[in-house]
């Protein structure tokens, strides 16, 4: 599967400014791609005001990201702020030409935010499969709970996407390292750049990681990464290191 990860500086509470960036990066890529990633609530940014940030499901944005998904024939995963009723979500959503084919909204809720006064949950973690790959969508304070990821077997790629701020990306980067390999397969972990309203930083650090740990980040000069991968690198190396087994 080759993917596109995309980290970008989200204009704050812009969903237009923020879908034009996507539909230019999907624009400069070469055909053949299966999958973009996006951060953590790439329409908003981190905003905890959710009767102004959230959308419903059948939102004129998300009906933008359906015609880009079959414009370019690719699927889109990244988290929003989604509104049902007077109920919010933070929720990941994978678009593609047919419209919303998977959700997983946010287990942990980052308290000291105020995210878990704010939003809810109602879709738990879960595989989605999609071209032959069962992804295990997860968001920004999921990654500090492994058991999150543990309980669900045999997840082919498992997607952090994050708002993660500059003052705790190193604990960002050895999570994510670790997550691949207890696991033993891919993870991406999808963050943004820039700074928001709220003042906070992000450096991005947005990057795949392989089941043996070896990572690949966007180079500092760019702000996406093309890589494809595969699955035949996963199976050989839970052949080769069947610690799955031992599992308790």
């Amino acid at each position: 599967m080759k993917i596109s990860l995309l980290q970008f500086n989200i204009k704050w509470m812009d969903k237009q400014s923020n879908i034009g960036t996507i539909s230019d990066h999907l624009a400069s890529l070469s055909s053949g791609f299966d999958l973009l990633v996006l951060p953590e609530m790439f329409l908003t940014g981190f905003n905890m005001d959710a009767k102004t940030a959230a959308i419903p499901e059948d939102h004129t944005a998300i009906k933008a990201l359906t015609s880009l998904a079959s414009k370019y024939n690719i699927g889109i995963i990244g988290s929003l702020a989604i509104s049902e009723t007077s109920t919010y979500f933070n929720r990941v959503l994978l678009i593609t030409e047919h419209g919303i084919a998977g959700r997983y909204d946010k287990q942990y809720l980052f308290t000291p935010s105020g995210e878990s006064d704010t939003f809810s949950k109602k879709h738990p973690t879960t595989l989605i499969e999609y071209k032959g790959w069962k992804l295990l969508p997860q968001v920004c304070y999921d990654l500090r709970f492994p058991e999150n990821v543990r309980t669900i077997d045999k997840a082919d790629l498992i997607i952090y996407v994050a708002n993660w701020p500059i003052g705790r990306i190193q604990h960002w980067n050895t999570l994510l390292k670790a997550r691949a390999i207890e696991n033993q397969c891919y993870v991406i972990g999808c963050n943004r750049i820039g700074r928001d309203d709220n003042g906070w930083e992000f450096p991005g650090s947005t990057q795949i990681i392989a089941a043996n740990g070896d990572s690949t980040l966007i180079d500092k000069n760019n702000n996406s990464l093309e890589i494809e991968i595969s699955h035949v690198d996963v199976a050989n190396y839970r052949s080769k290191y069947p610690y799955w087994k031992d599992k308790k």
